[in-house]
């Protein structure tokens, strides 16, 4: 996991992201281009403003969530924790 406007778009471009004018570019499910990599909040362009960010975050973990489901990765489940 990786945070930061800065950071996160060094980070996502090493990884093969594409990234233009420094805005990490996703689909709707806030994946990237590379497989497993997802971005949300102020490195994807748009509105700067925490709100978006958290709902952005939440799409991912979603998405994230469902991939990993089907390739049969285990998660956490925060609720018994």
């Amino acid at each position: 996991m990786q945070y930061g406007t800065a950071s996160s778009t060094d980070f996502a471009r090493k990884l093969g992201a594409i990234v233009e004018d420094n805005i990490i570019r996703v689909n709707e499910q806030m994946e990237t281009n590379v497989e497993g990599l997802y971005a949300c909040g102020d490195c994807t362009g748009g509105l700067l403003q925490i709100s978006k960010a958290v709902y952005e975050g939440a799409k991912a973990g979603i998405s994230a969530r469902k991939v990993f489901k089907k390739l049969r990765i285990k998660t956490i489940n925060l609720n018994k924790i």
